[in-house]
């Protein structure tokens, strides 16, 4: 028979295969997917952690070592997207044998120690967070922590004080709102089990004070620790808005709706939550209990209510209900306000102390390990009852719970680059530079580094991909190929309508284009523009409007000294003007545009080799559209510039 270490070890392989199967995706490509759904879209804090761990981990205030160490290890043996991956999928084995653990602390039988275990550890809370927040899916710490506390509450020697050191320190420094999670609900834990199943006891006294000491010990130390980081930092940088709280807070009602992933029911959840007006918090949302385990839990609390010989088990369910229920009022928004009176809640004090902490739906994760434990308790009730047909509510029950839990595996993963042309350049030989549209912003500054430096985005100098010359300044730059996707950012889509001159469209896919770029590079090309305002476009031609002066970088390539031409759509607004033009300080030209689109040409210019600057200024000050044509339009505009086209004599 295996003893009590092998049943544990039993229950970690078990959750491992299960891990294996959910996760069968990211074991196929490890560098290439990355594991859960995208809830929210492509946030960018799963690849800022996969950035730290490629750069050895954080250090400072942000440094939480139990995970970040590993990660970065990790990182040096394997890659970035792989380490993540290990660091998070770990976390589910490890998450069920910590509930398992404490289960059976409080007298429940191996099965239902065993139900509890796989309930939290594929609990909705975990497999939304596992998506994206590496440090707060280490929720295996938390039922460590309740287990060695209420061991020292038990026995307080010597060993189980330093269970308890340790476990502190592992809830602490895995991630730091598992930290703020147990220092808050510590005294209840601590309340509640004592006073349940304690407090007759020889020496509880002694005990309590022991571990009360501990804790005061050890949290001196911490707060210590932690006032000298953050005194060292920018303290008022630490600080969230007190209106993000409303927004990363749970709702009472968030534990009640069906969790986004549910194959069957998460589109209904998400149109719930849409008509909610929830988008930004939503992920925060996602912490369902299940109707199956609320109807064990209830099970289990009816049973201790009424039955009057109780057993080992339901001895506990009073503790689990008080810690449940306070954690579910810390998960909650700092205040509501109900017939004009406001009424406060735990997290407005939490805020108070420490501003640097937003997401108190994360106090979820004690509610689902509470109803996980509560459900297993309710189940063994059920099963171990006498009354016809409990083994089939039972089973119906359980059966209920793990449908609400399930998951599609195909759609608990993604690839870890924005679109199948990102992947198809990476599938691509080298040598290949690839320019991608889509505007720099957090979400996708890791693509450079994901695609080892393939691929670069807008930004800087290269903000238009609208440009007519954008294949000679492709060419000119070195580029071999152009992305253009279909939408960018927050679904807007891409304006104007690219120019395909010297491109020839090597990809398709229904979320971008990639083309080649086949233009010769050029002798002289305009490398940077300034001083206009964004492109615009209608069905015949497309332009950015110039205010009070405008400048163009432009590049001879050649090592002489060259005369050039530019060709230019322009026109000027309202009326005729004059146009003056400048290289490097230097007048260099002055004409006349007519209000009337046309091509003129500049120039001749003597553009000596390497970069210059070409300004251009009117003749007289640019005039406010509004004040002019009454379009409400604040501008001041003087020119349209549309393509345009070098010339070498």
């Amino acid at each position: 028979m295996r003893g009590p270490a092998g049943d544990a070890a039993v229950v970690a392989a078990l959750a491992a295969a299960l891990t294996l199967i959910v996760a069968a995706p990211v074991i196929v490509a490890p560098s290439e997917r990355l594991f859960g759904m995208e809830t929210v879209g492509r946030h960018h804090d799963p690849f800022a952690a996969m950035a730290q761990f490629a750069g050895g981990g954080p250090t400072g205030v942000y440094l939480q070592p139990l995970t970040d160490l590993p990660g970065a290890l990790l990182a040096r043996l394997w890659e970035p997207v792989a380490a993540h991956n290990a660091i998070v999928l770990i976390t589910f084995p490890l998450s069920a044998l910590g509930a398992y653990l404490l289960a059976r602390h409080l007298h429940l039988s191996r099965s239902a120690a065993t139900l509890a275990g796989f309930a939290f550890a594929f609990s909705p809370f975990h497999l939304s967070h596992a998506a994206y927040h590496p440090h707060i899916a280490q929720t295996q710490w938390l039922p460590l922590y309740l287990l060695a506390l209420w061991r020292c509450l038990d026995s307080a020697s010597i060993g189980a004080v330093a269970l308890l050191a340790a476990a502190v320190a592992g809830v602490t420094l895995s991630n730091f709102y598992g930290g703020l999670i147990a220092a808050v609900i510590t005294p209840v834990a601590i309340a509640a089990y004592w006073f349940v199943a304690c407090r007759h006891l020889p020496g509880s006294a002694r005990r309590l004070a022991t571990t009360a000491a501990t804790l005061a010990t050890i949290g001196a130390v911490a707060a210590l620790s932690a006032w000298a980081v953050i005194r060292a930092a920018d303290s008022g940088a630490l600080a969230f808005p007190r209106e993000d709280l409303f927004r990363y807070s749970a709702k009472w009602w968030s534990f009640l709706v069906p969790p986004i992933e549910h194959p069957a029911f998460g589109a209904f959840a998400r149109r719930v939550w849409d008509a909610a007006g929830v988008r930004e918090g939503l992920l925060e949302q996602q912490v369902s209990l299940g109707w199956g385990a609320i109807g064990l839990g209830v099970v289990a609390i009816t049973g201790w209510m009424f039955t009057a010989r109780r057993t080992a088990s339901l001895a506990a369910i009073p503790i689990l209900v008080a810690v449940a229920f306070f954690a579910l009022l810390c998960s909650l928004s700092p205040e509501r306000t109900v017939w004009s009176v406001t009424v406060p809640r735990p997290s407005a004090l939490m805020y108070a102390i420490a501003p640097m902490f937003r997401s108190y739906a994360r106090f979820g994760v004690v509610v689902q390990l509470m109803a996980a434990l509560l459900a297993a308790a309710g189940a063994e009730m059920l099963w171990r009852s006498g009354w016809r047909g409990a083994r089939a509510l039972c089973a119906l029950l359980v059966l209920a719970g793990a449908a609400e839990y399930a998951v599609w595996p195909p759609a608990m993963s993604r690839d870890v680059l924005p679109t199948p042309a990102h992947r198809w350049i990476m599938r691509q030989p080298d040598p290949i530079r690839v320019l991608d549209c889509a505007v720099l912003t957090p979400a996708s500054q890791s693509i450079g580094w994901l695609t080892h430096t393939r691929v670069s985005l807008s930004g800087g100098t290269f903000d238009d991909c609208g440009e007519p010359a954008v294949a000679d300044r492709l060419a000119a730059e070195g580029y071999t190929h152009l992305l253009v996707r279909r939408t960018v950012g927050e679904e807007r889509e891409l304006e104007p309508p690219l120019s395909r001159a010297g491109l020839r469209q090597a990809a398709h896919f229904p979320e971008a284009d990639v083309f080649a770029v086949i233009a010769p590079a050029p002798t002289v090309y305009t490398a940077a523009v300034s001083g206009f305002h964004s492109r615009e476009h209608d069905a015949a031609w497309t332009w950015r409007w110039m205010g009070p002066a405008a400048a163009w970088r432009i590049v001879n390539r050649r090592d002489r000294t060259v005369v050039a031409f530019v060709d230019v759509e322009i026109t000027a607004f309202h009326h005729a003007r004059t146009l003056i033009l400048r290289v490097d300080g230097h007048d260099a030209q002055t004409l006349v545009v007519e209000p009337r689109r046309g091509t003129r040409r500049l120039g001749p210019l003597a553009i000596p080799t390497g970069a210059h600057d070409l300004v251009f200024l009117p003749g007289e000050p640019a005039s406010v559209a509004t004040d002019v044509i009454g379009n409400g339009d604040p501008r001041a505009l003087s020119f349209a510039f549309g393509s345009w086209n070098w010339v070498v004599q």
